[in-house]
C-alpha cells in the first residue's frame, strides 16, 4: 500500500497505520471522500500512465481514449465507470476532470459532486448529487409559492388572504390561555387577557451581575453569557477570537478561496452550505421567519431576531 501525501510504500498494514499517524496525524481521508458514494474507486492520476507502452496521459479521460484507440481495448465510456479521479500537486489539490483547484482535500471531494450527479430537474436540467439537493432546487425555483395555515393547513395565494383567515377563524389561533382555554390571535393579546382577566403579570428575570432586567428567560441567558462568561479564548491570525477551536475553525472558512457551493438560480457561490441555503431564500417569494404577534415576516434570522427585540421584547425568541 502506498500513502498518498509521501508515496512512501507499505508491504504491512500496522506500519503503514503507523506512519499516518506519525506524518499524518491530522489527516482523515475516508472524512475527505465522504461526498463520494459507495462503490466508486478514488484514483491517483497525479503520474498517469499508459501500462501498455509507457506513454503519459494527461487526465482519466485521455487514458480511456488512448486504450480504446491505440490498444483496441474494449471500454464503454458512455457507462458510469465508478471512478473518482483526483491529483495530488504541491501546493493545491487539483480535480482531473476540470483542472480545478482547491486548499483542501475536502473541497476538492465536496466539487466532485457536480461531475457525478444523478439526479436532474425535469423543468431546467440542473443536476444535484443527492436527491435532497434536487428536491431543495424545485421547491425554491418552479414550485408556485403558497401560503398555509398551520393549523387548519388551508392554502392561499396571498399573505394578506392568510392574515384575514386567521382574524376570521379563532379555532386556528395560535395562542391559548392555559388558565381559561380562550384562544388569542397573537401573544401580546393572550398576555393581556391574562394580566387582565387572571391577574398573571409576566415574569421577569434580575441579572445578578448587573441591575439589567428581563422579561424573558432566552434574553437574560443571552446577556449572561455575553456580558458576564468569562472564557479562554481562541484567537484567528486576522485579529478575531473566538470562544472555542470549533467555532475558529467554522470562521476560517471565511478565509478559503474555495466557493463550492453555488446558486441554482443566480449561480452566486458561497463556501459554506448553510450560507448558500441561507442565501436561497432570497429568490423565494416566501419568507422563512414570521412574527407570532404581528405576523410581520422576514428572510433572514437576524431581521427577524431584530423585530423581536424592537418590537415585542416580551415573546421569546428560540
Amino acid at each position: 500500500m502506498v500513502c498518498v501525501y509521501c508515496c512512501d510504500s507499505f508491504d504491512d498494514p500496522s506500519l503503514f497505520r503507523k506512519h499516518m499517524s506519525e506524518h499524518h496525524p491530522d489527516v482523515k481521508i475516508s472524512m475527505a471522500f465522504a461526498h463520494v458514494p459507495d462503490g466508486y474507486i478514488k484514483i491517483d492520476c497525479t503520474d498517469l500512465r499508459c501500462r501498455i507502452c509507457s506513454i503519459s496521459l494527461n487526465n482519466l479521460n485521455d487514458a480511456i481514449e488512448h486504450l480504446v484507440k491505440v490498444h483496441r481495448r474494449k471500454i464503454d465510456s458512455t457507462c458510469d465507470l465508478g471512478v473518482q479521479p483526483f491529483i495530488l500537486p504541491d501546493e493545491k489539490w487539483e480535480c482531473s476532470i476540470c483542472n480545478s483547484k482547491f486548499i483542501t482535500l475536502c473541497a476538492l471531494s465536496a466539487h466532485t459532486q457536480s461531475h457525478f450527479a444523478k439526479h436532474t430537474c425535469e423543468t431546467c436540467g440542473k443536476s444535484y448529487f443527492y436527491i435532497k439537493d434536487l428536491k431543495t432546487h424545485i421547491q425554491m425555483a418552479h414550485i408556485c409559492k403558497q401560503w398555509i395555515c398551520i393549523k387548519c393547513k388551508a392554502v392561499f395565494e396571498t399573505l394578506d388572504a392568510k392574515k384575514k383567515h386567521l382574524r376570521d377563524s379563532p379555532l386556528c389561533w395560535s395562542f391559548t390561555c392555559t388558565v381559561c382555554g380562550e384562544r388569542f390571535l397573537t401573544f401580546t393579546m393572550k398576555k393581556a387577557h391574562r394580566a387582565q382577566a387572571h391577574g398573571i403579570r409576566p415574569k421577569s428575570y434580575v441579572c445578578s451581575e448587573c441591575p439589567k432586567v428581563f422579561t424573558c428567560r432566552g434574553a437574560y441567558k443571552n446577556h449572561f453569557v455575553a456580558a458576564h462568561t468569562k472564557y479562554e479564548s481562541v484567537p484567528c491570525p486576522c485579529g478575531k477570537e473566538f470562544k472555542s477551536k470549533a467555532a475558529l475553525k467554522k470562521h476560517m472558512v471565511v478565509h478559503s478561496n474555495d466557493k463550492v457551493y453555488s446558486c441554482t438560480v443566480c449561480s452566486k457561490a458561497f463556501s459554506r452550505k448553510k450560507t448558500l441555503i441561507q442565501h436561497m431564500w432570497i429568490h423565494s417569494e416566501r419568507k422563512r421567519f414570521e412574527c407570532v404577534d404581528c405576523n410581520k415576516q422576514f428572510n433572514q434570522r437576524v431581521s427577524w431576531k431584530t423585530h423581536m427585540k424592537s418590537y415585542h421584547p416580551g415573546i421569546a425568541i428560540t
